[in-house]
C-alpha cells in the first residue's frame, strides 16, 4: 500500500482502497470468521482439540469482525471519502491509513478499525495455533 500510494498519488490511490477495504470487510473477513466459528462447533468434541479455547478464541475474531464491518468501517469509509475533499493533502501513507490525514474523527475511527483487526488476528492465531496443536 505505502508503495502504490506514492506511486499513484493520494487521489488515483484512495478510491480502490476504499473499495477494497468494504470488500474485505463487509464480504471475506465476516465469511472466513464464521468458517473459523463452524469449525470450532464441528471439532469441539474431537479428541485432538482443545474444545473450549478454539470456539472461544474464534468467536473473539468473529465479533471482532462484525463490529467492524457493521459499525466501524462505514462510518471510517465516510470519514475518509470526507477527508479527501478537504484541503489537506498529505502525501504519506501512514499519515492517512493510520492518522487519518490528522482530522480527529477520521483518525479516531482509523485507529478504532485497528484495535478491532488486532482483536480479531488475536482471536485467529490462538484458533490456529489449538488446531494446530
Amino acid at each position: 500500500s505505502p508503495l502504490l500510494f506514492q506511486f499513484m498519488g493520494r487521489d488515483k490511490f484512495l478510491s480502490p482502497m476504499m473499495r477494497l477495504t468494504n470488500l474485505m470487510f463487509r464480504w471475506t473477513l465476516p465469511i472466513c470468521a464464521a468458517v473459523s466459528v463452524l469449525c470450532s462447533l464441528i471439532l469441539r468434541d474431537t479428541a485432538t482439540t482443545s474444545g473450549d479455547i478454539e470456539l472461544y478464541s474464534s468467536l473473539v475474531s468473529f465479533v471482532s469482525v462484525v463490529i467492524n464491518a457493521v459499525v466501524v468501517v462505514p462510518k471510517a469509509l465516510q470519514a475518509g471519502k470526507r477527508a479527501t475533499r478537504t484541503a489537506n493533502n498529505s502525501q504519506s501513507a501512514t499519515d492517512f491509513a493510520v492518522d487519518g490525514g490528522h482530522q480527529t474523527d477520521t483518525r479516531t475511527l482509523h485507529q478504532t478499525v485497528v484495535v478491532f483487526v488486532v482483536f480479531m488476528l488475536g482471536g485467529a492465531v490462538t484458533h490456529v495455533h489449538f488446531v494446530v496443536n
